[in-house]
């Protein structure tokens, strides 16, 4: 089995700092010799996941997962030792050699070959959209009113009939086995190449090192293609691939990270991202699905110091707000939820409002996003009637629960003072029931702690 050097391997390791690295996915509190954090491998309320600096290991003693650098990277990425190994290094500006040719290197080839296959097959489309066939997708693009540069810079294009794309990539010289591993082609029963994305408008997804790694394709009429083999929706995207994991990326993020961010804007759509930066909103992203995934959120926290949530005002958008509210908390991200100042009764997407009201009145928005506290006290005041003295102790029982998770005494003291000033309770009485809840969670979590420095030393 090919392998790098332990020399190289050993510059590596210590070339990344374990708690720097794991900084990056776990909120980390140094507690004696050693931080600890919530297992992002886990679900858990307690912190037992143990990462010390002078072993360069980390430990759960919640699951019992453990290892060093590689080990961590490996598993929160879902990647083999050699992609770990190719990540840290590029971390630490570390040049590899090339492997020699055995399995190792046949699967780094494959995935070399699918990322130019991903790469011609952008620009293939890209160039279809501009040809007389593409009439509906640049009927379309006009009705968006999507300019050239635009375009460009995401590589809008569009696919064609049955087998173009196939076709095309057979004159590029890819054999049939990377065709396949791409999943832009399928192959039928009768033996037959048939492109995966047929007459609709093509997205391409891309990764933050600005790879194309997938596509997202719109459906442009009414009637699915008379070669559609099953039913379709409005959007079909890449199956996920030896390549792409589409829980694990963010699409946009690329574009938005061409410039330094301090902050980035989720929305939902491919569209609404597009829209947004020919707008001027440029740090705009997109979940690849409506739910917001860990992984994605390790992907935000590694990016940028805040998020803001600006998922569509519907039913589904809203819970999408609050899964990604949770996991974003969990991960300790300074996580804000966009509020468009327009009725509910209107509800329209970031899309549609920056058409409607413009960039400047979005972005102040987007600067007055509220926080995570403001949101949900927000949300339980619409469910409560806070004249009823029963709906009001609620309001209090479950405010104090939010109040309670904040670190900072200062944040904690604002949020008191406001939330006792807005709803004419004591802050005596707001404090009094986070006293109660912080003293049980203080006992567990010093408890648990004691008992982790003394498993691990």
């Amino acid at each position: 089995m090919a392998r790098y050097s332990d020399e190289l391997i050993d510059e590596i390791r210590k070339s990344n700092d374990i708690v720097d690295v794991i900084s990056q996915y776990v909120n980390l509190k140094r507690s004696g010799r050693n931080f600890f954090g919530l297992c992002p491998f886990h679900n858990e309320k307690s912190p037992s996941f143990s990462v010390s600096p002078d072993k360069q290991i980390f430990h759960c003693f919640g699951c019992g997962v453990g290892g060093n650098v590689f080990h961590f990277v490996s598993k929160i990425e879902n990647i083999g030792f050699i992609e770990s190994l190719q990540m840290l290094a590029n971390r630490a500006n570390i040049t590899l050699p090339a492997l020699n040719n055995d399995q190792d290197s046949k699967t780094e080839y494959l995935k070399s070959r699918v990322f130019e296959i991903n790469k011609i097959a952008a620009q293939f489309y890209h160039e279809n959209l501009y040809k007389p066939t593409a009439k509906i997708a640049q009927e379309y693009v006009k009705k968006r009113k999507l300019d050239n540069n635009t375009l460009t810079t995401f590589l809008i294009g569009y696919s064609g009939n049955f087998d173009e794309l196939y076709k095309h990539l057979k004159e590029q010289g890819f054999t049939e086995q990377e065709i396949l591993a791409s999943t832009l082609v399928n192959k039928n029963d009768r033996g037959q190449f048939i492109d995966r994305f047929r007459q609709r408008l093509m997205f391409p997804i891309q990764d933050e090192r600005g790879r194309v790694i997938a596509f997202g394709g719109r459906i442009l009429q009414d009637k699915p293609a008379k070669d559609a083999l099953r039913p379709v929706g409005k959007y079909i995207n890449s199956s996920e691939n030896i390549v792409y994991s589409k829980g694990r990326h963010l699409f946009g993020l690329y574009a938005a990270k061409k410039q330094k961010i301090d902050k980035i804007l989720i929305v939902e759509g491919y569209m609404d991202v597009i829209s947004l930066h020919q707008r001027g909103i440029t740090n705009a992203v997109a979940s690849l699905g409506t739910a917001l995934t860990e992984a994605q959120g390790r992907l935000l926290r590694r990016s940028c110091e805040q998020v803001i949530l600006g998922y569509d005002s519907d039913g589904a958008g809203q819970e999408a707000t609050m899964r990604g509210l949770e996991i974003l908390k969990n991960l300790g991200c300074d996580v804000r939820i966009l509020q468009l100042d327009v009725p509910l009764s209107e509800a329209i997407d970031p899309d549609e409002y920056i058409l409607k009201f413009g960039p400047e009145r979005l972005n102040k928005c987007v600067d007055n996003a509220i926080s995570l506290v403001e949101y949900k006290v927000k949300k339980l005041k619409q469910s409560l009637n806070l004249e009823h003295p029963n709906d009001k102790i609620k309001f209090l029982t479950e405010i104090a629960k939010e109040l309670s998770t904040i670190d900072s005494d200062l944040e904690k003291e604002v949020y008191a003072e406001k939330i006792a000033l807005d709803y004419k309770i004591s802050k005596e009485a707001i404090y009094a029931e986070i006293n109660k809840l912080l003293y049980g969670k203080k006992q567990n979590d010093k408890n648990q702690i004691k008992k982790n420095n003394q498993n691990i030393e």
